[in-house]
């Protein structure tokens, strides 16, 4: 006969084991990624098969991982006891860990996966307070980054003495969850946008303009509330205030949807 441990134990890595994983891209309890922006950062964003091994038991699971622009990580737990939370999510080089928190009979049970990713396969243990399990993932297709919440064109209306000028601002989102931006002067040439960053409202980026063989920078720092932006241009000449409206409707978040077999053919 299978000792209460033993069920107890079976019962709730069931609920762990069983359960699909999606960290979702919305920088809320999570820790960055310190390999974000390097070209050698490891392929971690997307979705893995995970089969996990507790004694006698094996159990399957889905993982999703996605980040932001700013590059963190958050996470949700789904399983058939229930929902919980992920948190110390971290990618450090080719190291992997996170921390799943269950509840179970009104007890909180914290386990923690750390696990080493090569050739698109993670491969670790994880520990907890009934026993340590190991596991294994394989990365099945990259899944889409969540459009932040900034990019789109963006009408610039900025106050200069006596009047007003209005530009165009385009940003976008890279596929490692990076911004970029683009300036359309009223007056035509060259503008470069860097360092654009999106976080907590707060908008902020340089501006490097050049008409003829004249060159002006400046930076701007913004706050953003829904559709319209606040903020001001700051430069050598002085300060410009600045007011924007988006000029094109918010960019649908595209859901990682896993890889489907090919329809049979008729």
């Amino acid at each position: 006969m299978k000792s209460i441990r033993a069920i107890v134990a079976g019962a709730m890595l069931a609920s762990v084991l069983s359960a699909s994983v999606v960290i979702a891209a919305e920088g809320v309890g999570s820790a960055p990624s310190t390999s974000s922006g390097q070209a050698s950062s490891p392929q971690v964003a997307g979705e893995w098969n995970f089969t996990s091994k507790f004694e006698a038991m094996t159990s399957d699971a889905t993982m999703t991982i996605t980040k932001n622009a700013e590059g963190k990580y958050a996470g949700t737990w789904s399983a058939q006891w229930g929902e919980s939370t992920l948190s110390d999510i971290t990618v450090d080089a080719n190291k992997v860990k996170f921390t799943q928190t269950s509840n179970f009979g009104g007890q909180d049970m914290k386990t923690s996966y750390e696990s080493t990713l090569e050739g698109g396969k993670l491969k670790g243990t994880a520990k907890s307070q009934l026993g340590d399990f190991t596991f294994e993932g394989t990365l099945r297709g990259e899944a889409k980054t969540q459009a932040d919440p900034i990019a789109g064109e963006w009408q610039m209306n900025i106050m200069i003495p006596a009047r007003e000028i209005v530009e165009k601002m385009t940003i976008t989102q890279n596929p490692d969850g990076t911004l970029a931006g683009k300036w359309e002067a009223a007056r035509g040439g060259e503008n470069t946008i860097s360092n654009l960053k999106f976080a907590d409202s707060k908008l902020t980026f340089a501006r490097i303009g050049k008409r003829g063989a004249n060159e002006f920078s400046m930076t701007f720092e913004g706050t953003v509330t829904g559709d319209t932006i606040k903020g001001t241009f700051s430069s050598d000449f002085g300060e410009r205030a600045v007011t924007a409206s988006r000029a094109a409707g918010k960019p649908e978040t595209p859901k990682a949807e896993p890889n489907k077999p090919p329809a049979p053919k008729k």
